[in-house]
């Protein structure tokens, strides 16, 4: 789909991305958020800055199994992390972008040698907010975390995810051959749930 032919839901996940300066995402599986963050990128109006830990969207990219686009900034940080997140201050605080972080699973690999990894990355994302309500920008990070009593946990290495005050919580869902991009309160409980089957997630 053409960022010119944005679908309903295409509006809907844009309006609902853009509400907080700053939003989590979860999914059951890392593939399919990579394709939702493509397909994304391809609908979103302004600047789109993607920040990929993981590699697989990077990989994807030179495999030609997606194509390359234009509205797309790529970043692939590891040792130069903080290089590049002063860089992306600077850009979302004087002019509009929309920033996916691919992924705190993948942010956490990069820290893994550091104790204080969990509020160094709390750091990040709250400076990251910061500099983004100064142009409307918007920060989305997403992982693929499990839902446990004490809340969204990333698997393997048992971190919490970051829940800040004014943060979109969203999760991508499937129920009945249906997936949903389903709005979350503070509690978990579902606030408000949009069917994305038209953005084709293939």
């Amino acid at each position: 789909m053409h960022k010119n032919q944005r679908s309903v839901s295409a509006e809907k996940i844009s309006k609902l991305v853009f509400e907080q300066n700053l939003s989590s995402i979860t999914f059951d599986d890392a593939i399919t958020k990579t394709y939702f963050f493509h397909k994304l990128g391809l609908v979103t109006d302004v600047p789109v800055i993607y920040v990929d830990f993981d590699l697989l969207y990077s990989g994807y990219l030179a495999a030609n199994i997606l194509s390359q686009n234009e509205n797309v900034e790529l970043y692939t940080p590891n040792e130069d992390w903080r290089d590049v997140f002063a860089q992306l201050t600077d850009k979302i605080s004087t002019k509009k972008h929309l920033v996916l972080i691919d992924s705190l699973n993948g942010f956490f690999a990069t820290l893994s040698g550091s104790k204080d990894s969990g509020r160094i990355i709390n750091s990040v994302l709250v400076l990251l907010a910061s500099a983004a309500q100064k142009a409307d920008s918007a920060v989305l990070f997403g992982s693929t975390a499990k839902l446990k009593e004490d809340g969204w946990v990333l698997p393997g290495i048992g971190r919490k995810i970051v829940q800040i005050q004014k943060m979109n919580f969203l999760a991508l869902q499937q129920k009945n051959q249906t997936l949903n991009l389903v709005s979350l309160n503070s509690d978990n409980s579902v606030k408000l749930v949009i069917p994305i089957s038209d953005l084709d997630l293939v």
